[in-house]
């Protein structure tokens, strides 16, 4: 849809207003102190000038009413209150989506606040939402904490803007970063490891940090960076990375960015040229090895 011209022309003067503010003054001071001969010329310049500098009160108009309108769309809270199931405290600062205050946008805590649990500050952000009802937030803790038996570093969290931990309204973690060492589906994961809740459909992840992690299935080394999907009996489901470290199982070179276990038998690819039954073999060759008794073989096509 095409803007009218005068909001064009209005947009152009503004966001140029370095260029069309002196022209004006220009124009002004040629018609203010111009010589006699310039008779009607005189108002040329004057209305010249005041089409130019019209469109600052404009702008400025503007800009006050959308300030002023940007206001109906936060509320700060004068006494302490639940808001969307989350006990807030006074002066809580809930910006909405609407003028009617029925979808919550952000929550920002005037102080280190006890919700659900967790000692939060800073910012409440939703994660997930059921229709306009959010289910999931996300937010910073305030330093370490051991929540529900687990250790959990606090502040944010780089590869997500909603915050350090995501939780749900009973206050169940469903990503967080481990402050401390901690054993968890039979893995002993290593301080600063970031873990995704898994349910009955989707595995548990554990993203590992740069020290990496020994996995007992595979009894070797997972290392940092990759992720391990792990089952919630304990079973290892796979390993990813977009960065394909490479990890040796059974003195095989196997790629990370292709690594299932699949009825007690790991499936993948070589990470480097690598001989496989007498036969030298190049890297991405698919191989399977079964983990009880080490036998490994090239998968076709």
């Amino acid at each position: 849809m095409r803007l009218p011209w005068p909001l064009l022309f209005g947009y152009a003067v503004v966001s140029n207003w370095f260029v069309t503010i002196p022209l004006a003054l220009a124009l002004a001071f040629a018609a203010w102190y111009g010589s006699p001969w310039m008779g009607g010329l005189r108002f040329v310049l004057i209305a010249c000038a005041a089409l130019l500098t019209l469109p600052f009160p404009a702008a400025g108009a503007l800009y006050l009413y959308q300030s002023y309108d940007a206001t109906r769309y936060w509320r700060t809270l004068e006494i302490a209150e639940t808001i969307a199931d989350l006990p807030l405290p006074a002066g809580s600062k809930i910006q909405f989506a609407d003028k009617a205050h029925s979808i919550v946008e952000m929550i920002e805590l005037p102080h280190v606040t006890e919700i659900l649990g967790m000692r939060l500050t800073g910012t409440l952000k939703p994660w997930k939402r059921q229709g306009n009802d959010v289910t999931h937030w996300g937010g910073d803790l305030h330093g370490y904490q051991i929540i529900s038996g687990l250790p959990c570093k606090g502040g944010p969290y780089a590869n997500d803007r909603c915050g350090g931990v995501l939780f749900d309204k009973a206050g169940t973690l469903y990503r967080f970063t481990l402050g401390a060492p901690h054993e968890l589906l039979g893995l002993k994961l290593p301080a600063h490891t970031t873990i995704r809740r898994g349910n009955d459909i989707e595995p548990w992840s554990f993203l590992l940090p740069a020290s990496g992690a020994y996995i007992p299935v595979l009894e070797t080394m997972a290392p940092g960076g990759v992720t391990l999907d792990v089952a919630g009996d304990g079973r290892l489901v796979r390993i990813g990375s977009g960065h394909g470290q490479t990890i040796v199982l059974r003195g095989v070179p196997l790629n990370s960015r292709s690594f299932e276990v699949r009825d007690g038998t790991v499936v993948s690819q070589l990470a480097e040229p690598f001989s496989v039954a007498g036969e030298m073999r190049p890297a991405a060759t698919s191989v399977r090895i079964r983990l009880d008794t080490g036998e490994m073989s090239v998968m076709s096509g």
